[in-house]
């Protein structure tokens, strides 16, 4: 099996649900829906620092990725070389 092909597997299977389901935000009173579209909307100022804050965080959840996959492909070559 290709390393590559396993450090990928293990980076979509870690990485991509984190990604998908970061932004989920249920309501906690069950008599009051679509009590979180209530609040006031940010102004173009707030709103920017909120999109800077969310690139730099899947920045960094991304080079923590790639670090990992990274160390976990060096592992199974030293493994692999082992092994032969």
């Amino acid at each position: 099996m290709n390393p590559y092909f396993i450090a990928l597997s293990v980076m979509v299977i870690t990485i991509v649900p984190g990604a998908a389901f970061a932004e989920t935000v249920m309501d906690k009173d069950l008599f009051a829906p679509g009590a979180q579209f209530d609040s006031t909307p940010l102004d173009e100022a707030q709103q920017e620092d909120q999109d800077l804050a969310d690139i730099w965080t899947y920045s960094i959840i991304i080079v923590a990725g790639v670090i990992i996959a990274r160390i976990v492909l060096q592992i199974v070559k030293k493994r692999m070389s082992r092994s032969t």
